[in-house]
């Protein structure tokens, strides 16, 4: 099976409290490996992969582990992005970046986003260096300091009083199916939409990640 955009919560971890975030409250929460070898044991394919949270800066070993299957079982990568709030950066991260961008076929699909904007101002200074010599990195900030573009959109889910109130559509055809994410969450279970909060996504659950492959067969043509 191939999978246009996948999306894996790597933990429900994260090191800052942001008022606007669409997840909710932190849990202490990291997926595990055995749901990503379920998933991976039905993919042929990935065009694009996400690597989200929390902040999935704080689960390095298992991004590690998602490239050393990836090429184990030889699945081709597309690209991918990650969203950082860049707030702690370590090596090993930074690492791993390259390492994806490396094996990515389409070197013009690898971001990793620095989400030090307006949204997530907090006291003591962001630790970017080690990201400033990736040509595939970019920041939400200006030379001057920070960006105050508050146009950015927000999502009232989650601890957010503000923002859109979003409709998940239903998928009933593979067609749809193949132009929506598939967002592998912490607990194993796909959801079809990557902008829900924690709570939310128990609600629009289509399947457990083993069962993956079998929704998608039972779809319409």
């Amino acid at each position: 099976m191939e999978i246009a955009n996948l999306v894996i919560e790597l933990t429900r971890r994260c090191n800052m409290f942001c008022n606007h975030c669409l997840r909710g409250d932190i849990e202490n929460r990291d997926i595990d490996s055995v749901y990503i070898d379920s998933l991976l044991d039905q993919v042929t394919n990935i065009s694009e992969l996400t690597l989200t949270g929390g902040e999935p800066s704080l689960n390095v070993p298992m991004i590690e582990y998602i490239l050393s299957e990836l090429k184990r079982r030889n699945i081709s990568l597309g690209g991918f992005y990650i969203a950082t709030n860049g707030l702690v950066m370590k090596e090993e991260f930074v690492l791993i970046c390259l390492k994806l961008y490396s094996y990515s076929d389409d070197k013009e699909m690898c971001h990793v986003d620095v989400s030090n904007d307006y949204y997530h101002q907090c006291e003591g200074s962001y630790n970017t260096e080690l990201l400033d010599g990736l040509t595939f990195v970019s920041r939400k900030y200006n030379e001057e300091g920070w960006n105050y573009n508050n146009d950015m959109s927000l999502i009232n889910q989650g601890r957010s009083e503000y923002g859109v109130e979003l409709k998940v559509r239903k998928v009933e055809t593979k067609e749809e199916f193949n132009s929506d994410v598939v967002y592998l969450n912490c607990k194993g279970d796909v959801v079809l939409c990557c902008d829900l909060s924690y709570e939310n996504q128990d609600k629009h659950v289509v399947c457990g990640v083993g069962g993956l492959k079998e929704y998608y067969n039972n779809l319409e043509d």
